[in-house]
């Protein structure tokens, strides 16, 4: 019995170890024919010369032409290859021209040319600092009569603003009749040196030829406007006491006003003194000031990182006043022979500027491209990435950037599989 069973457990073993070969070499074989198949596909793959695409489905890659298994298109040839089979590092866009023409794309010349640009900022009016005046009075005194009695008043230069008086001013009257009392002191020194000292007071010299020619000092003299302007700040009323120094209403000419307008920091180099400036008001609709620019101002402001640029205008008709917001077109220096394409025709990615370059049989080649300035109509300035001549994509390009970026990742994952 011992010996029946130990021959018994020999034949097992062998039949056991007889499976473990006949499976490692079924594993073998099944190996070695998916290293064929696999060969033979990548073979293949390499011998082909196109891969086909549908235009409206880019998922759809084939390795021959065909209809579209989605719309029934037919395919368009995706990425040539090169003679030894190995794909094309590229990403541009092969469309059929029937396609091509259905999608409406549209197409421009890059050309060289002048670039006028307008920087567009808002604005507000204010009186201007060279055409304020100060109101005051020399010597003591006190208000008999004010004419200036409110704010706003438009008043002429010359135009009696108050009547005053006061002991100081009627001793310099009594001086200026006593040294004309006699003919032969008419130009004499003390008539010139008693007219300057009331002059000096702050006496027109029309009022001081009535004192000479009355012979007598008048109870009151009048105080004149220095300028035409309108009335601002009045800070006294009939009967104020009033002396040296004490302001008692500053006069504001309206006939030319100032325009402060913020520039963006990056727009202030294009802005120089002398250039032209156009307004529009809410309060004249349709109807356009011009002005320049004479003033820009030395500093940025940390905060808005803007710098302001000052801009008379004239306001003969007093329609504008200060405080008012305007719409402020400035046009800086034109750019002379310069590289335009049209704005629409750059992608801006962000990071990225784009440009589609159409080539013969519907072969559309993107570009990396580096812009200047942006003009007034439409075009943008072209510094580096497309030249004169070329041919450019204006409507449709933001479906051939998609397809173009499909086609990069198709053609990444195909040198993969390729490569494996």
């Amino acid at each position: 019995m011992r010996i029946f069973f130990a021959s018994q457990e020999g034949v097992m073993k062998r039949i056991f170890l007889s499976i473990i070969i006949l499976i490692a070499l079924l594993g073998v074989s099944i190996a070695v024919g998916l290293h064929i198949k696999d060969n033979r596909s990548t073979a293949n793959l390499a011998e082909s010369k196109q891969l086909w695409t549908c235009g409206m489905h880019r998922q759809i890659v084939q390795d021959h032409p065909g209809p579209c298994p989605i719309c029934g298109m037919p395919l368009i040839p995706l990425v040539t290859q090169m003679p030894k089979g190995e794909l094309l590092h590229t990403n541009t866009v092969v469309i059929d021209p029937t396609v091509v023409q259905n999608m409406g794309v549209r197409t421009a010349m890059v050309t060289r040319g002048t670039l006028t640009k307008t920087v567009r900022v808002l604005g507000v009016l204010e009186a201007p600092e060279t055409a304020q005046y100060d109101v005051n009075v020399r010597v003591n005194g006190w208000i008999e009569k004010l004419y200036a009695n409110q704010e706003g008043l438009l008043v002429h230069r010359g135009q009696p603003l108050l009547d005053y008086s006061g002991p100081d001013l009627l001793v310099l009257e009594q001086k200026l009749i006593a040294a004309s009392a006699w003919p032969t002191w008419g130009n004499s020194k003390e008539v010139r040196d008693a007219r300057r000292q009331l002059e000096l007071a702050g006496v027109a010299d029309q009022d001081i030829d009535a004192i000479v020619a009355a012979r007598k000092p008048p109870r009151t003299v009048p105080l004149r406007s220095p300028a035409d302007g309108v009335i601002q700040d009045k800070t006294v009323l009939e009967g104020s006491a009033v002396g040296p120094g004490m302001r008692l209403m500053r006069i504001e000419d309206h006939s030319t006003l100032w325009l402060q307008a913020q520039i963006f920091e990056r727009q202030s180099s294009l802005i120089k003194v002398g250039q032209t400036a156009q307004a529009m008001f809410d309060s004249a609709p349709g109807k356009m000031f011009i002005g320049r620019v004479d003033l820009v101002y030395p500093h940025v402001d940390p905060q808005s990182r803007t710098t302001m640029v000052r801009i008379t205008l004239d306001n003969p008709s007093d329609d504008l006043k200060p405080g008012m917001n305007a719409q402020v077109g400035i046009v800086t220096t034109p750019l002379e022979d310069v590289l335009l394409a049209p704005r629409e025709a750059v992608i801006d990615t962000g990071t990225r500027q784009i440009a589609f370059i159409a080539q013969p049989q519907g072969h559309f080649e993107p570009t990396d491209v580096t812009l200047g300035l942006s003009g007034d109509d439409d075009r943008v300035q072209i510094l580096s990435g497309l030249n004169g001549g070329d041919t450019v994509v204006t409507s449709g390009q933001f479906l051939l950037e998609a397809t173009s970026r499909t086609n990069e990742s198709l053609l990444k994952m195909r040198q993969g599989s390729l490569a494996n």
